[in-house]
């Protein structure tokens, strides 16, 4: 039962990984380097906090 949690978890965390890096692709393209970089931080942030406290807490 955990594996299955742990791989929905791991399949919604790599989605919004996927699309919001895509989100930051287009930004780099529209010369918003600035904005593009912290499009990239925040989308590794959405997938490191999860994790971090999924394996912190179990």
């Amino acid at each position: 039962m955990i594996f299955f949690l742990r791989l929905i978890l791991a399949i919604i965390l790599l989605w919004i990984f996927v699309r919001t890096i895509s989100y930051g692709k287009w930004t780099w393209d529209e010369k918003n380097r600035l904005g593009a970089i912290m499009i990239f931080v925040i989308a590794l942030a959405a997938v490191a906090l999860p994790i971090l406290v999924f394996y912190i807490r179990y």
